[in-house]
């Protein structure tokens, strides 16, 4: 049994950034089987209790409460409910120009399975979106994009984290980013996370290929473009307010690193 908002999709509608097929709510069926040899559209399913299979290319996985998994486009999917505890999941037939970018950027085109993420509320308003008869199709879908874009960077923050980057790495980064219009040292941030500079360092390096100092010199630099291209502050001004020595200095490092004077690039 299945619960479930569907779209006409014509010329115009398929032209559309985001555009959505389908979108519902299927309830617990031992017999519930789905599969496809060339998904049409990307498909995201959330697993509200229960569980099942799911086969999509290469990769075969058990979803379970709480489990997300995508279907990309053009994929070959086998999917079905466990015959004793079916699920009960909510889900969305998706496509556009910005689900093929999303997927793109956020690398999710490979990674098919996340478990155990708080997403249902984003669900839930999707397929609430969805049901709205007050509006037109070109609005809801404008509004789902949003909430689809959210539970996209729900994904990503997760696979993220599945990455295991040091915590006391991630510490220091966001203490450098929070940090940039602040004079601190490599001592300062290793002081901040409780470890040495050595250790820090050696940290830092293996997660993103740099040094503390490195990375800040780095951010000031692409603030100081952001700065040179979008305000109307001095050369004077960017560089107190880089933290650099002096404007002498923040222009021999700025050339060394960008290729041209910061006038230069300002005029550029």
């Amino acid at each position: 049994m299945e619960e479930i908002r569907s779209f006409i999709l014509d010329h115009h509608t398929r032209n559309l950034p985001f555009y959505i097929e389908l979108a519902g709510v299927t309830y617990p069926d031992i017999n519930y089987r789905i599969r496809r040899e060339c998904s049409e559209f990307y498909v995201l399913e959330y697993i509200i209790n229960g569980s099942g299979y799911v086969h999509v290319n290469d990769q075969s996985f058990t979803v379970s409460a709480g489990d997300v998994y995508i279907l990309p486009l053009g994929c070959k999917c086998y999917y079905y409910a466990d015959s004793k505890t079916p699920y009960k999941k909510i889900w969305m037939n998706v496509n556009g120009e910005i689900c093929k970018q999303l997927f793109r950027i956020y690398n999710l085109n490979t990674k098919y399975h996340f478990e155990n993420l708080n997403v249902y509320p984003l669900f839930e308003k999707f397929l609430n979106l969805c049901k709205e008869t007050n509006t037109s199709t070109e609005h809801i879908f404008s509004k789902c994009s949003c909430v689809f874009f959210e539970i996209i960077q729900a994904l990503f923050n997760a696979s993220y984290v599945e990455n295991e980057i040091n915590e006391y790495v991630l510490k220091a980064k966001h203490y450098c980013d929070m940090n940039l219009y602040t004079k601190i040292t490599v001592e300062d941030v290793a002081g901040y996370i409780s470890l040495s500079v050595s250790q820090l360092n050696r940290l830092f390096k293996k997660e993103y290929g740099t040094t503390v100092y490195s990375y800040l010199l780095n951010c000031r630099i692409e603030t100081a473009k952001s700065l040179l291209k979008g305000t109307a502050l001095s050369i004077s001004e960017i560089s107190e307010k880089l933290i650099f020595t002096d404007e002498h200095y923040f222009s021999n490092i700025f050339k060394k690193k960008v290729g041209l004077a910061p006038s230069a690039y300002r005029k550029l």
